[in-house]
Formats: structure tokens, C-alpha cells, sequence
């Protein structure tokens, strides 16, 4: 921090934040740090089966860059049908499907962080889910 003249350095991630600040830096001249703002309430999932990673990682919805993604709210998949990619230790793992249906929701974004176990999509399968 020194060598780069900072005084202190705040780090936001979602919802979690990290401050450091040298303790050498003297008076503090920097505006107090505002409250977080509240967050709106999230809209409820919407019905249907979860489509989940097996494995943690960096999530990617298309096969490159500037590929059309493996699919799209609307769509029909079958079991079996590629999902998306988790990258995980440099290796690019295919996520498929194990149900059949319309995919009514993709609840991750493109290049998102992933645990094991998460929703990736929400497939309407037609058996009341």
C-alpha cells in the first residue's frame, strides 16, 4: 500500500466487504463509508426442477466466446443436453441435463463463480413440478 500511496483500500464482493487501512496513514481524511443500501427483496424462483453443477467452479453458458449458449428460457431440452461449461482447475467441464422439459429459468450468469449443488437452470418437466 505504500508503494502504490494508498492510505486504505475497500473491497466489495456481492454483499461482503473487506477495508484495510494502513495504520501509519495518520488522520483519516477519506468520507465515512455509507451504509450498504437495502436490498430488494429477491422475486420468488420461479416453479419447476432444478438443473444442478456437479462440481464448483467458473460457470460459462456458451461453448467460446461469441457462441450462441447452450440454451435459452423457452427451449426445450432432453436429458442428456449440454447446459454449459464449469471451468474448474483449467479444465472445461460439459454440465447436462437429467430432465427432460422447458427450460422456465438460467439463474446463473455467464463467467459466475459456482459451488457444487448449485441451480444452474429450471426446467418445467410437465409432472407438476
Amino acid at each position: 500500500m505504500r508503494r502504490l500511496n494508498l492510505s486504505e483500500l475497500e473491497i466489495r464482493i456481492g454483499d461482503q466487504r473487506v477495508a484495510v487501512r494502513r495504520p501509519d496513514a495518520g488522520a483519516s481524511t477519506a468520507a465515512p463509508v455509507a451504509a450498504p443500501a437495502a436490498v430488494p427483496a429477491a422475486a420468488p424462483p420461479p416453479s419447476g426442477t432444478p438443473v444442478t453443477s456437479p462440481l464448483a467452479g467458473t460457470y460459462y453458458g456458451s461453448p467460446r466466446p461469441g457462441a450462441e449458449p447452450f440454451v435459452r428460457v423457452g427451449v426445450q431440452v432432453a436429458i442428456g443436453d449440454p447446459i454449459g461449461l464449469v471451468e474448474a482447475m483449467k479444465v472445461f467441464n460439459e454440465i447436462t441435463t437429467d430432465h427432460a422439459g422447458e427450460v422456465v429459468a438460467i439463474v446463473v450468469e455467464n463467467g459466475d463463480t459456482i459451488s457444487a449443488g448449485q441451480s444452474l437452470i429450471i426446467v418445467d418437466t410437465g409432472a407438476g413440478s
